[in-house]
């Protein structure tokens, strides 16, 4: 696969700590991916203004940044929201500002119990923005914990675009780490080819249903 037609990611960061002295930072992530896989990344950092990233989710939206088709916000978080300093961004403001702007795009929040909400709440969100997948942790997590597995997913997001199939993987090479970290995914299931029922049959989930594993 040519560079080009590796889904870039877009990153948005925030301050981790009010220090001076800590650098901690996703960036030398996104270096490690892009000098390894070539997968190429926008990164941009906040520190704790909500215009700034506000500005930064508009300037994603244009069309020349149309293959940069992760967004990865990697920010501290509780349930349902980003927090950058003592401001927070609900997934509910989240929606409005990328209203219609995700299609076939898969957002990824690299941030505490963002996702600790009611499935319900994510599928209002993936429907408002056309988010084709949606990931992010359900706990409270360890820095370099979930920046490894980060590390991992954004691999494989990269280059297997369709969720199903990232999970099935994920599943089976990092199923442990992922169910410690609380993770879940919400994407639409690839529709299988229609067959006969049989007796005991199982349908397939339900669309912006989590994989029962991954939920706690």
């Amino acid at each position: 696969m040519s560079r080009e037609k590796i889904p870039g990611i877009f990153c948005v960061e925030g301050d981790w700590s009010s220090r001076l002295t800590d650098r901690a930072s996703v960036r030398d992530m996104l270096e490690l991916l892009e000098s390894v896989d070539r997968i190429r990344f926008i990164y941009e950092h906040v520190s704790t203004s909500t215009e700034a990233f506000f500005e930064a989710l508009q300037r994603w939206r244009e069309r020349q940044y149309a293959s940069y088709s992760i967004g990865y916000f990697a920010f501290h978080g509780k349930p349902g929201k980003l927090l950058l300093g003592r401001k927070s961004v609900t997934l509910d403001k989240l929606a409005d500002v990328l209203k219609g702007a995700c299609e076939g795009k898969t957002l990824y929040f690299g941030s505490c119990s963002v996702l600790q909400v009611p499935k319900e709440q994510v599928a209002a969100f993936r429907r408002k923005t056309r988010a084709k997948a949606v990931v992010g942790f359900t706990r409270d997590v360890n820095w370099l914990a979930s920046a490894a597995l980060d590390l991992i997913l954004l691999e494989a997001l990269a280059f297997n675009r369709e969720g199903e199939a990232v999970e099935k993987w994920l599943r089976k090479e990092y199923g442990e780490l992922a169910q410690h970290l609380g993770l879940r995914m919400f994407y639409d299931p690839e529709p299988k080819p229609e067959r006969a029922s049989e007796p005991g049959d199982v349908s397939a989930p339900s669309p912006n249903r989590p994989h029962p594993w991954w939920t706690h």
